[in-house]
């Protein structure tokens, strides 16, 4: 009797070991670690760079959009790297009052030619501050850099003048691509003391309530 009650014993150690044991395979793959797409791909870090259309022709050489967009972000990091000097910074208030107006002869008026750098599309969604030129930066990193004949014929306006008291406003969506438009154009030339960045850009100017001019250009 008593041994049959030890194989009796042994038998219900050995349900209860297999029993636990046995995992649900459900439980066994959510037990797995998940690796996200977004795990494996390398942070972007801080800076916003625009896309970059690069497309190789059938000779294997990089087209032009690329070269370009090389050619900007060069500039930006001998920039960063010369210790060149800090960038004017205008704010809404100082937008605001130099825009074209009725009193523009006053003394107090600060001439300015606000460029803006984003894309065609995206001024054709949120329009422009008025009066101002459209040179994009992603498609059209070497604009600044074109002689006054060039520029003309490609964009269909004259080239922001090298010499004179105009002030050269540059903005973009948030700040970073006309930051980087800016120092370009002291790198092409520009007085420093005439190029100045509109940190806030259009982000800033639609917030508070800024006058829009619709935008009636072409893509280049």
């Amino acid at each position: 009797m008593a041994s049959v009650l030890q194989v009796s014993i042994r038998r219900t150690i050995a349900n209860a070991s297999s029993a636990s044991l046995k995992v649900p395979a459900r439980q066994i793959a959510s037990s797995k670690p998940a690796f996200s797409r977004s795990s494996l791909v390398g942070s972007r870090g801080l800076t916003s760079i625009p896309q970059c259309r690069m497309t190789v022709a059938a000779s294997g050489r990089l087209t032009n959009t690329t070269q370009q967009q090389t050619q900007y972000l060069k500039i930006q990091r001998r920039w960063n790297s010369d210790g060149s000097g800090t960038l004017r910074r205008w704010g809404f208030e100082e937008v605001n009052a130099a825009l074209p107006s009725d009193s523009s002869s006053s003394p107090s008026h600060k001439p300015a030619i606000f460029i803006d750098v984003r894309e065609p599309a995206e001024l054709k969604g949120t329009g422009v501050i008025p009066s101002a030129i459209n040179i994009p930066l992603a498609s059209q990193a070497d604009a600044i850099f074109l002689t006054d004949d060039e520029f003309e014929t490609r964009f269909g306006f004259p080239k922001p003048p090298m010499e004179g008291d105009s002030q050269l406003v540059f903005y973009c969506k948030a700040g970073v691509r006309a930051e980087t438009a800016a120092q370009m154009a002291v790198q092409a030339g520009y007085d420093p003391e005439r190029v100045a960045v509109y940190y806030g850009s259009w982000l800033d100017w639609a917030k508070n309530g800024g006058k829009v001019e619709k935008w009636e250009g072409d893509d280049f």
